[in-house]
């Protein structure tokens, strides 16, 4: 068994029995205690699980996905050049979904090369940049207001949302594998991305290479629902066919 096959058979554990001990994963992986640890290290480093004495247990997702502030900072010339790619995507008239990604929020500033420009997101700094930054209207919905996220959430958002549709989503996520898809820390985010992907002709992942290889809590889609992944560098071959199995274009700065 592949490793990243059984992160998924332990993540799935961990769900269904919220914790699980190191001989449990042992015998129903059929693999050794020292295997089970090394998986739970990487699987912890990854924010998918926090060991406990003797097992591991889920993390909770709002301590798992990352406060705004920090993203903000993390990998800021991948996500850049990721925002010039994206340009390609969209035109005067375009409708957009966008989250409330820090990489979603690289694209603002290109955008106002555009003319006419319909934005809906749920990111209260996006909002704020787009104001600024384009000419654009900007749509945003009710819902509770997450500081460590710097946006709208909850069942008024999903809702707004789940009403409206749009030519082009463009979104982020937390990981993304070959077999799991992409995944997010916070089930909120993955179900508002849900919505996003539903109501969308075009769907447009961004997501740097920092977050291939990662398995959060949450599945938010798998391959065959997104059109094209946008990276900063060419990923592994395993990534390229996944895609291409299912229809979906990566692209990289050439």
């Amino acid at each position: 068994m592949f490793e990243e096959e059984r992160h998924n058979k332990i993540l799935n554990m961990i769900n269904s029995k919220k914790s699980v001990k190191v001989h449990e994963l042992s015998e129903a992986l059929y693999v050794s205690t020292a295997t089970v640890r090394r998986d739970l290290a990487k699987m912890e480093k990854a924010g998918v699980i926090k060991r406990s004495h003797g097992g591991a247990v889920l993390v909770d997702s709002s301590s798992a996905e990352s406060a705004i502030s920090v993203r903000e900072l993390e990998n800021i010339k991948e996500k850049k050049k990721i925002a010039g790619l994206a340009i390609s995507f969209i035109s005067s008239n375009s409708v957009i979904f966008m989250d409330s990604s820090s990489t979603a929020g690289m694209v603002i500033p290109y955008l106002s090369q555009f003319k006419y420009l319909t934005v809906i997101t749920n990111g209260l700094k996006n909002a704020l940049l787009l104001s600024e930054k384009t000419d654009a209207k900007i749509y945003m919905p009710g819902g509770i207001v997450s500081t460590r996220s710097n946006s709208l959430l909850g069942s008024d958002t999903l809702d707004y949302l789940s009403n409206l549709n749009a030519g082009l989503a463009i979104f982020s996520c937390s990981g993304l594998t070959p077999n799991n898809g992409v995944t997010d820390a916070s089930f909120e985010q993955s179900k508002l991305k849900r919505a996003l992907i539903r109501n969308s002709k075009v769907r447009v992942l961004l997501c740097d290479s920092s977050k291939f290889g990662g398995i959060y809590m949450c599945r938010t889609c798998g391959f065959e629902e997104l059109d094209y992944i946008l990276t900063d560098k060419k990923p592994q071959t395993g990534f390229m066919e996944a895609a291409a199995k299912h229809g979906c274009e990566i692209l990289w700065p050439q």
